[in-house]
């Protein structure tokens, strides 16, 4: 009995979309090629969970993250990003050495 398989006839499993009509975004992959480490503004906007207009607003006020310009498209590095996180301030309770030092 002769079999109808063949490996050329074989296609790639088709990426399965998301019901609800959005679009899925993938988490960037841990590369040191630049390529992979830049995020779009909407990408960037879904992470940060705020606003296109507001990221944009901050990026003409120069309060976000660095961004780069290739040529009309704005693009945000991944590095770029962490150290805008980190460098802004943080709350909640201070240090039990800085309390008592605030008592005396």
């Amino acid at each position: 009995m002769l079999s109808t398989f063949s490996p050329k006839l074989q296609r790639p499993a088709a990426v399965a979309k998301p019901t609800n009509g959005t679009r899925r975004v993938s988490e960037p992959e841990h590369n040191t090629s630049a390529v992979t480490a830049l995020l779009t503004e909407t990408d960037l906007a879904r992470v940060l969970r705020v606003s296109l207009a507001t990221l944009r607003k901050w990026r003409v006020d120069k309060r976000g993250p660095r961004f780069i310009k290739i040529g009309p498209l704005v693009r945000y590095q991944l590095d770029d990003l962490r150290e805008w996180l980190s460098s802004l301030p943080t709350g909640g309770i201070a240090s039990p050495v800085v309390r008592d030092e605030a008592r005396t």
